[in-house]
């Protein structure tokens, strides 16, 4: 048996490695929150009365944001999150959608069930085509 795992070694890593590359998003889905698509935070919003909570700067925000979102710095979250509703999903958005993740865990933490993170934020937002008050 010794002598199989020094002779394929290098299979073995390489399973290994392919095998965590699977894992990873799995991974990271669990400790932050899935990440949905503008067709599909549209849905959401929709169907679901999604809340939007927009984690970009006041200033970003006035630049341009989804209608009807909440502008919730996320340096601010921890004191703002009582106003949003436990019961509805929460799709979070900032710029890129990095920068959401904290923001995930922390509701997630706090127990929110369903939070989303807006899949490459705004910028995936108007790639997308999608409109932007």
């Amino acid at each position: 048996m010794s002598q199989f795992l020094i002779d394929n070694s290098l299979l073995i890593v390489v399973i290994a490695v392919s095998v965590l590359g699977l894992l990873i998003p799995v991974i990271n889905t669990r400790r932050y929150a899935p990440e949905v698509s503008p067709a599909q935070a549209t849905e959401l919003i929709n169907r679901q009365g999604a809340q939007i909570v927009d984690v970009r700067k006041a200033a970003d925000f006035a630049k341009g944001h989804i209608a009807n979102s909440r502008n919730i710095p996320a340096d601010q979250i921890q004191n703002e999150f009582g106003k949003l509703k436990r019961e509805r999903p929460v799709i979070l958005v900032d710029q890129t959608g990095a920068g959401s993740r904290p923001v995930a865990r922390l509701l997630r933490g706090v127990g929110f069930q369903r939070v989303t993170i807006l899949e490459r934020g705004i910028v995936g937002w108007l790639q997308a085509k999608m409109p932007l008050e």
